[in-house]
């Protein structure tokens, strides 16, 4: 459609030898008061700002966290 070319097929993903480093969570907030308080909020409990956007009076927070590794032990 569009005069576009189709895209390749998905080539299969290979996880081994592959980890995730953190983990992310999407925050909503109405106001930027509100938006403040809930980052710094979170940030309080190891998450820290990716990005942050606005639309109106809602604000819009990415976070993330390094996920705990495993110990050895």
């Amino acid at each position: 459609m569009f005069g576009g070319k189709k895209s390749a097929a998905p080539q299969p993903f290979d996880n081994e030898g592959y980890s995730h480093e953190y983990e992310y969570y999407a925050a909503a907030y109405l106001g930027i008061n509100a938006f403040n308080s809930g980052v710094n909020e979170l940030a309080r409990k190891g998450w820290e700002l990716v990005n942050g956007a606005m639309a109106g009076t809602a604000h819009y927070a990415y976070m993330r966290r390094p996920l705990k590794k495993p110990s050895n032990d």
